[in-house]
């Protein structure tokens, strides 16, 4: 079973400052990172996670060698599954409130980069989401999975009724963030 599980990168915050008639940009360079807003990013994780309701062939990543025979493929007119599985995401990416988000690389091993750009009324936000294919091949792993869909911290994972051996297994599947505010 393939799923796939996500790492946020905050590629950068600026905030806008409306003066009079004029506007100023602040890059944001110290401070807590500020997460993506929640309705987009699950906005993206069901449209990652909705790939299994696709009709495509099963390892369908692997029907060109990069992503620039996929740009080469479009312009020819050649359709193959990762044709209908990126007119999907991107149709669906257009649900993105207040920004856009797009496909920026699918790689050889069927990991996702997606940039998210957030248009806030007093700040513009980037991030760059990985959404990193993985192979479920055990019972235990499924359900780990299953439950990290549903919780966000670690702290979560402490709360649950379930034997501590899983803890460490929950957490694998948990989203994970960074951020480089020197970046821009």
């Amino acid at each position: 079973m393939n799923m796939y599980t996500f790492h946020i990168f905050f590629n950068h915050c600026i905030s806008v400052e409306h003066i009079g008639l004029t506007t100023h940009w602040h890059l944001v360079e110290i401070g807590p990172l500020i997460m993506p807003e929640t309705v987009n990013l699950n906005i993206i994780k069901d449209s990652i996670r909705n790939i299994s309701s696709i009709p495509v062939t099963s390892k369908w990543w692997l029907e060109f060698s990069t992503w620039e025979d996929y740009n080469e493929l479009v312009r020819t007119g050649t359709t193959l599954s990762v044709h209908s599985v990126v007119t999907e995401l991107q149709r669906r990416f257009q649900m993105v409130e207040n920004g856009t988000c797009s496909i920026e690389n699918i790689n050889e091993n069927g990991n996702i980069m997606i940039d998210l750009f957030e248009n806030l009324p007093t700040v513009l936000k980037g991030y760059q989401i990985t959404a990193k294919r993985r192979n479920l091949r055990t019972l235990k792993h499924i359900a780990a999975f299953n439950v990290a869909k549903n919780i966000s911290t670690l702290g979560d994972i402490q709360m649950l009724q379930i034997p501590q051996s899983l803890h460490e297994i929950v957490n694998t599947f948990l989203d994970t963030y960074s951020g480089d505010y020197m970046n821009v």
